[in-house]
């Protein structure tokens, strides 16, 4: 078993890494007062006027779905093949802020002699974490009803790789973990922006996460700018709007009210 430390959220955060088919499983186990010769070979010295500049700031994520699978696209060979939109995430060592990046609108385009418009979806979905009780926070909206889904950071499911690479200049650390037996998730996070921050709900890792990769590819989820220093307190605003559930009620209930659409419609 191999023990590493990470300063992640102004504490230090140990793991334990047990060997399971060539991954890493990670599970925390404590927090320490002193930081380990390993951590300080990984994330180099940092001083405390360097260490509160990584861990205050801005990144903004594009996120990439590939619909060219889809009846409607394949029928229509000039209609677009991807849904793109952006996220902001605001930071500092308490707290974290994830919503929709609103953007200028697209130009129309024609395909079979027909002009389309397209029709800007703005998602009213907020993300909010906080560091110091490990709290998960996701508000959102299902069928005209407003939910708070609550859960607390973990890495529970995720699996560390060995893997290593460079996102936008700094260094990262693969994980990866499996939903529904076949769809593969696949996040890079990076020790030197050391919070537990994340595009939307890929977040509690010891490093904040610069890229996302589901199902192959099929979206993506990419840090496109990193923006470090002093964020305006409204952008850490919380939402205090809709019903209280846990991820698995949350869960429950889009998969009941799927299931009465289909019945409903036939399907």
């Amino acid at each position: 078993m191999r023990r590493v430390a990470f300063f992640v959220n102004g504490m230090i955060n140990v793991f334990d890494f047990r060997s399971h088919e060539d991954n890493f499983v990670a599970n925390e186990t404590r927090l320490m007062k002193t930081a380990s010769l390993w951590l300080i070979a990984l994330i180099g010295p940092i001083s405390a006027f360097a260490q509160d500049s990584l861990t205050t700031g801005h990144i903004v994520y594009e996120e990439i779905t590939d619909i060219s699978d889809s009846r409607w696209v394949q029928n229509r060979p000039d209609m677009p093949t991807e849904i793109k939109s952006k996220w902001d995430v605001y930071f500092n060592p308490q707290n974290a802020h994830c919503s929709f990046h609103p953007e200028e609108e697209e130009d129309d385009f024609s395909t079979g002699g027909v002009q389309f418009r397209r029709m800007r979806w703005e998602p009213k979905d907020v993300y909010f974490l906080d560091f110091l009780n490990r709290r998960y926070q996701h508000y959102t909206d299902f069928m005209s009803k407003e939910f708070q889904v609550l859960d607390t950071l973990s890495m529970e499911g995720w699996k560390f790789t060995g893997k290593q690479g460079i996102v936008l200049g700094f260094p990262c650390m693969e994980v990866k973990k499996t939903e529904h037996d076949t769809v593969d998730i696949i996040a890079w996070f990076t020790p030197r922006l050391p919070v537990s921050a994340g595009p939307k709900e890929y977040v509690g890792f010891p490093g904040a996460v610069l890229y996302v990769n589901i199902d192959d590819g099929k979206t993506t989820i990419s840090a496109v700018n990193v923006q470090m220093g002093k964020v305006p307190e409204e952008e850490l605003e919380v939402p205090d709007d809709g019903e209280e559930v846990t991820r698995d009620e949350y869960k429950a209930i889009v998969e009941e009210k799927t299931r009465e659409m289909r019945r409903r419609w036939g399907r």
